[in-house]
């Protein structure tokens, strides 16, 4: 969810039941003009914000005028009033300025309407939006009418009109329960659509998209369809009457009540963009975090749950333990490359904190979605079910989604829900797990001596005659792993530093290596090219887990690629230097130098090899884990 700066009035709030909006917007000059009636329950001060740039033209309370307020508050409204705003805006920003080379998201976007495409999200507000006295949104059911605009189809937050067909534009929208705001997205699409069968009931999933992307849609429409049934047995009925999927103007990938938006080379990509962690990462969005609310002061945990879910669960379900060990791995030789990414507690994550500081993306996401695998393994009191979807896990999940649909809960609700999975056991049983991995900074680091405090175990493996022992071979307890346990990538490459070396002239377009330049200096080397591999060759022969090159071909991992549109990439960890990485990009011919505009999107990887743009090997080397006693 993405929001803008503006000035809170603190005041005595009042409860918003109700809110509706009767909203034109034109594209062509990007004015959004509209009217919005607020119904309250308790009386007191209305407290809003609005988009810098918009402003309030009339207020009207139970029909009577008041005259604009510029501190943002509307006051004593009498219980059960309604108040009517009408304003206008005009919202253009420039959206290539968020565009970066090697990113699939834009986040510095939050209200434009333009002829590209209409862009409002819910947290820009674009329109007089009800906050608290601490000016946290109100939750509070809402209706929305757009005039229509000729050739194009938008979408909102919540359920469409009951009027609306699954191919035709729809015009009206409406929230099923509770929501924390509107967002409306649009363009001149196509929209394709189907119904999908679950366990509650039917769901539509409508796909839109422009008429260069159209014969993608049976990609998204098949899969959306696939995640829905995959998913609504394990954490509950979809909460919303349709899923729309939404091809977006800019770089992203956001999810908002009833619909995600997906960037056009995410689109352009597909099926290859379908992999876990993309679209069903937003569909799951739907259930934690458009569903069940987040509560601001308590922490973001809905990026941790949908991440294990996703990114996570549906390896796991998909295709078995030996996946989810290599992507627990993977998490683990993440932040053991990079330490510093682990900066603060998980449930300090996106609270409510007026310096703008806190834990990074990667303590929200990764090892948000690690817990949620370690308190996995807790619920499910000794060696998993054979299929992850037996897991006790997703019972604490459903009962989540029936408890709390339309609420915000914080951590506390999610160790409760946990915790009733076993009813005979006493309330805070998993005290030691949730202060150990939620509310404290814990970052272990893997001894010989290391253990796990109760309700948690470790699996440790010790040879006959005591020389060695390997700390929790299957990967399933969190901690940053001694630099001869990592998996070379080109993550611990860039992440510690590196000198960037590529061959003069490169057979390739200025945009592919531009990213390059952000790079930051350091010891360890990023070789791209022949000439810049050939004079660190006595260091690459030297490597573990070496490759050799010769004219027009290479071997790795013992097989030869020679086909002259085969390239790799490949880390070895640097034979002179403890803590330093080499990384080399090659290409057998011409073609293959394409792929080095995608090699920063392979950080988990030891060794990537394409065939033209077809990935045909990714693998993690994983040195010996042995201990010595």
């Amino acid at each position: 969810m993405q929001c803008v700066m503006c000035v809170v009035a603190l005041c005595a709030g009042l409860n918003v039941e109700h809110q509706r909006l009767d909203v034109s917007i034109d594209p062509a000059t990007g004015l959004v003009e509209g009217a919005t009636a607020i119904t309250v329950r308790k009386g007191g001060n209305l407290q809003y914000e609005l988009n810098p740039a918009a402003r309030i033209h009339r207020v009207h309370v139970n029909g009577a005028e008041r005259k604009p307020s510029s501190s943002g508050v509307v006051k004593d409204i009498p219980a059960g009033a309604s108040v009517e705003m009408f304003w206008s805006g005009t919202f253009r920003e420039d959206v290539e300025a968020g565009e970066k080379v090697g990113q699939i998201h834009n986040f510095s976007v939050n209200a434009h309407a333009g002829e590209d495409g209409i862009f409002l999200s819910d947290g820009s507000n674009w329109y007089p939006q009800p906050v608290d006295e601490k000016g946290i949104t109100q939750l509070r059911e809402m209706e929305i009418t757009i005039k229509p605009i000729e050739g194009w189809t938008v979408v909102a937050s919540g359920n469409p009109a009951s009027s609306c067909g699954l191919e035709t534009p729809c015009w009206s929208y409406d929230t099923p329960r509770p929501v924390d705001g509107m967002a409306v997205v649009g363009n001149r699409h196509l929209v394709s659509g189907r119904v999908v069968e679950t366990d509650y009931g039917p769901v539509e999933v409508t796909v839109h998209l422009p008429e260069e992307h159209a014969d993608k849609a049976a990609y998204y429409l098949d899969a959306a369809g696939d995640y829905l049934e995959m998913y609504t047995p394990l954490v509950g009925a979809y909460p919303y009457q349709r899923f729309a999927i939404i091809e977006n103007f800019f770089s992203s990938g956001f999810a908002f009540p009833g619909f995600t938006v997906l960037g056009p080379r995410v689109v352009g990509m597909a099926p290859r963009s379908l992999k876990p962690g993309y679209l069903d990462h937003e569909m799951l969005h739907s259930w934690w975090g458009n569903g069940v609310y987040v509560d601001p002061e308590d922490g973001n945990w809905c990026e941790a749950l949908t991440s294990y879910c996703t990114n996570y669960g549906r390896r796991a379900l998909e295709d078995g333990p030996d996946a989810a060990r290599t992507y627990r791995r993977g998490l683990l030789n993440k932040v053991s490359l990079d330490p510093a990414l682990d900066n603060g507690p998980l449930g300090d994550f996106g609270s409510a904190d007026p310096s703008g500081g806190g834990p990074d993306r990667f303590v929200g996401y990764d090892k948000g979605a690690f817990v949620f695998m370690m308190l996995e393994d807790v619920l499910d009191d000794g060696p998993g079910p054979e299929s992850h979807a037996d897991s006790a896990i997703w019972q604490a999940l459903r009962s989540l989604t029936r408890m709390h649909q339309g609420e915000r809960i914080g951590w506390d609700e999610i160790q409760h829900a946990a915790e009733s999975v076993y009813s005979d056991r006493p309330d805070g049983w998993l005290d030691p797990f949730f202060d150990t991995w939620v509310r404290s900074h814990t970052v272990p680091m893997t001894t010989a001596t290391l253990t796990a405090k109760p309700p948690q175990s470790l699996e440790a493996v010790r040879s006959d005659d005591g020389v060695w022992i390997e700390i929790d071979p299957e990967c399933r307890y969190y901690r940053v792993l001694p630099h001869e346990q990592t998996s070379p990538t080109i993550a611990g490459t860039l992440g510690s530093g590196a000198s960037v070396q590529v061959d003069e002239p490169m057979p390739t377009a200025e945009d592919v290596t531009a990213w390059m330049a952000e790079v930051k200096p350091g010891e360890s080397v990023l070789l791209i090219g022949p000439e810049s591999i050939a004079a660190h060759a006595d260091q690459i022969a030297r490597a573990d887990d070496t490759i050799v090159i010769e004219d027009g071909a290479f071997t790795v991992a013992g097989k030869r690629w020679d086909k002259p549109g085969q390239s790799f990439l490949h880390t070895m960890h640097d034979p002179d230097q403890q803590g330093r990485y080499i990384t080399v990009f090659y290409s057998n011919g011409e073609a293959g130098w394409d792929r080095l505009r995608y090699i920063w999107y392979y950080g988990k990887d030891t060794t990537v090899v394409w065939d033209g743009d077809e990935t045909v090997l990714r693998r993690a080397h994983e040195p010996d884990a042995r201990l010595p006693l």
